[in-house]
């Protein structure tokens, strides 16, 4: 969107003075684009200043207020809020010399605030005036009388300007919260940085400054410290001897050889890597549903243990809890028992197709074994085997009440008790 010129602020000042002569500052709204001010009379009008550093804007809206304002708040709207709450719109007018900047006067019977919106491309800003003291929304800048522009654009409708303005912001509230245009939006910033990074090594590789050290050392072995030719004067250090000259000269054109054939790696990387991005399409992301808590499910008894990887290990009390936990467990669900000892089972519940590392099955492993060490003849520094099996290949022993189990294509985890 174009920027305000001085015949539309000059035609929105004109046309709105009216609106707001005799109006009640009731409101002052702010965020980090600028302020909104809400003044009462007759309804609500809402003067928006703005005041984005390229494009900066004064508008008027009616009832509505398209502006949402900020948990924290600015210098200048405090300021504002302070001096100028609840005074009368008194004046508005252009500072014709200064182009595009307009001052508004509040007032009542015994009190006076003015405010400066500095419509300027570039250098926006809000100065506020009261009772001798003054704060601005950026640091003052001295101003400079606006130059003449020969044969100025036909201006814009007020109505036309609102409904750019409009438009591009809820273009950029969608742009916020449309994951495609996020998603876009960051892909194509990972190709401008990648870009950006491809010319430095392009220009890396196509330097000859190793070849140019190369002939400095060369030079020297042949004729020394003598007849040193203008394009090598700076590869040499007079203030050391030639041998250490010599010796400098080939070292860094060999290291500068050295990173132009890392450069050349890194090049065809970078040249993948952005054509993979240019090729990338969005793909939605699954939300998957949440893991249901087994033993609430099945109003067991028992303990549990959260894992790095978000699955949960569930250990029953009692054979009865092993069972109940065990029968509510999904098949892709893990079962964990020591081998050849009686003992606590416990359940790996996961996502269908989470990975559980090795770290966490040994985690819960030795959980498992601590929590049977009542079991006769198991102790700390024993050798023990743990077993682990998906629950789909577990079937429990009808009418056995110690909660015993048959299973296959099982894998044995051992280790030493600790």
């Amino acid at each position: 969107m174009k920027a305000l010129t001085q015949q539309e602020i000059e035609q929105f000042v004109t046309t709105f003075r009216t609106h707001l002569e005799g109006a009640q500052l009731q409101d002052v709204l702010a965020n980090d684009r600028g302020l909104a001010l809400g003044f009462h009379r007759g309804g609500t009008y809402w003067l928006i200043l703005d005041l984005v550093p390229n494009t900066p804007m004064m508008l008027l809206f009616h009832n509505q207020c398209p502006f949402k304002k900020a948990s924290k708040t600015k210098p200048a709207a405090l300021f504002l809020n302070s001096h100028g709450r609840d005074l009368l719109f008194q004046d508005m007018w252009v500072e014709q010399e200064l182009g595009r900047v307009v001052k508004i006067r509040l007032r009542n019977s015994s009190k006076e605030c003015e405010i400066e919106v500095q419509l300027l491309p570039r250098s926006a800003n809000l100065i506020v005036k009261a009772e001798g003291k003054q704060i601005a929304w950026e640091k003052p800048q001295e101003l400079k009388p606006a130059p003449h522009v020969e044969n100025p654009p036909e201006p814009r409708s007020l109505e036309e300007i609102h409904t750019e303005w409009l438009a591009q912001q809820n273009s950029k509230q969608k742009s916020s919260l449309d994951p495609v245009a996020q998603w876009e939006k960051q892909r194509q910033k990972d190709i401008d940085k990648k870009t950006k990074a491809l010319v430095e090594i392009e220009k890396q590789i196509s330097s000859d400054k190793d070849q140019v050290w190369a002939e400095a050392g060369q030079h020297l072995k042949a004729s020394g410290l003598t007849d040193i030719p203008e394009e090598l004067k700076n590869f040499i250090d007079r203030e050391k001897s030639l041998s250490w000259n010599i010796e400098n000269c080939f070292a860094k054109s060999k290291q500068l050889h050295a990173k132009k054939d890392g450069a050349r790696t890194r090049l065809e990387i970078l040249s993948n890597e952005i054509q993979k991005l240019e090729k990338a399409r969005f793909k939605e992301r699954v939300v998957k549903p949440s893991l249901v808590d087994l033993m609430q499910k099945t109003d067991a008894r028992g303990r549990k243990l959260n894992l790095e990887s978000g699955a949960i290990a569930y250990c029953g009390k009692s054979a009865v809890d092993n069972l109940a936990l065990l029968r509510q467990a999904k098949a892709w669900d893990y079962w964990l028992h020591l081998r050849d000892f009686p003992g606590a089972h416990a359940i790996i519940h996961r996502q269908r197709d989470q990975l559980i590392t090795e770290e966490e099955f040994m985690s819960v492993s030795t959980w498992v074994a601590k929590e049977s060490l009542g079991s006769k003849g198991l102790q700390i520094g024993q050798k023990v085997a743990v077993v682990i099996v998906e629950c789909r290949f577990v079937r429990p022993i009808k009418g056995d009440k110690l909660g015993r189990v048959n299973y296959h294509s099982e894998r044995t985890l051992n280790f030493t008790l600790r």
